[in-house]
């Protein structure tokens, strides 16, 4: 018995090895060799490719965006189009971690985004200067958007916790090209924008942009959103160390905003409209009793305010003036 026990696990110690050593063996693992050039000398292997690295266009950056540790979406004019934004705040939402207010605290006048939680209608920036002005942003004078998600006060200053917003405009370039597009679609959607710049000389260009939108709120009543606006430009010094750039921006917009659907239940500090036991509450849609007893249809596309008060007309004009000169690798703006 002693003898067997002994050779019992020098057998299996040996099956062990034998099972992580019958591994499959392969012949011939190195790579392929190249391809022959069929006998040419002169015909070459190499793959060339021609392109160059989007330079920086936000002023504060020290460092490319890639080389930055933060979390930064740039939202490019092409994604603006792919997805039909018509606005900023239709881009934006496209943006995980931003959401919009709707005139809550008496604040009715223009984008109020929120980013992570904050509002950041402060936080906005237009080629790297802060803008306060309150106003609903149009998407076709604008090249790209920079969103910072994270506390930005390096760049930002206080009050940036949830993060900035970044508008970069479209400016001349040392090119001669225009484009037009024109859209229609369901609600009489209407939408014409047009861009066109000029190369004026070896060092100097000029570019005009233009807006004309008018549109109705499918499903909704009442709602609708009219604006028309311009955007031209001149830069002096084009691919010279000195540069000089003067551009107006002009958006006129005329809309009745869409304040939503009420909810059933609705407490305030001194009215609770809550029946007793456990409440579910749900939108103000199909067939509705009120708290008085009253009982009614309510559709969806109703509309809950007043069309001769509840309107927003807004006007924005906006110049810029700026000068630029190259120090090697530091730039005076």
């Amino acid at each position: 018995m002693s003898r067997a026990a002994a050779a019992k696990p020098a057998y299996l110690a040996l099956s062990c090895v034998g099972a992580f050593a019958s591994m499959p063996a392969f012949a011939n693992d190195a790579p392929p060799p190249p391809p022959a050039n069929d006998g040419d000398p002169d015909q070459r292997l190499d793959i060339v490719v021609h392109g160059h690295r989007e330079p920086r266009r936000d002023p504060k950056q020290v460092a490319p965006l890639v080389d930055t540790p933060k979390s930064i979406v740039v939202l490019d004019k092409s994604v603006i189009q792919q997805t039909g934004s018509t606005s900023l705040q239709d881009a934006l939402r496209t943006v995980p971690g931003i959401t919009f207010g709707a005139a809550e605290g008496g604040n009715p006048i223009g984008d109020r985004p929120f980013i992570r939680g904050f509002d950041s209608q402060g936080s906005v920036y237009v080629d790297g200067v802060r803008d306060l002005s309150s106003q609903t942003r149009e998407v076709f004078a604008i090249e790209s958007v920079q969103i910072v998600r994270g506390s930005d006060s390096t760049l930002g200053g206080r009050g940036n916790a949830g993060g900035s917003i970044n508008i970069l405009s479209r400016l001349p370039q040392l090119d001669t090209f225009g484009s037009a597009s024109a859209s229609y679609g369901n609600g009489d959607f209407k939408r014409v924008t047009g861009d066109v710049n000029v190369k004026l000389s070896d060092t100097a260009a000029f570019r005009l942009q233009g807006l004309w939108h008018d549109q109705e709120f499918a499903g909704r009543d009442s709602v609708y959103a009219k604006r028309w606006g311009f955007a031209p430009s001149v830069t002096l010094g084009l691919g010279t160390p000195t540069r000089l750039t003067a551009s107006y921006y002009y958006l006129e917009n005329h809309e009745l905003p869409d304040s939503g659907i009420p909810y059933q239940y609705v407490c305030s500090a001194t009215n609770c409209a809550l029946p007793a036991g456990n409440v579910f509450t749900t939108p103000a849609l199909g067939t509705i009793t009120t708290r008085g007893g009253q009982t009614g249809t309510v559709k969806r596309s109703a509309f809950y305010g007043l069309e001769n008060r509840d309107f927003r007309d807004a006007t924005v004009n906006q110049a810029m003036l700026r000068v630029e000169h190259d120090f090697g690798g530091i730039t005076l703006r």
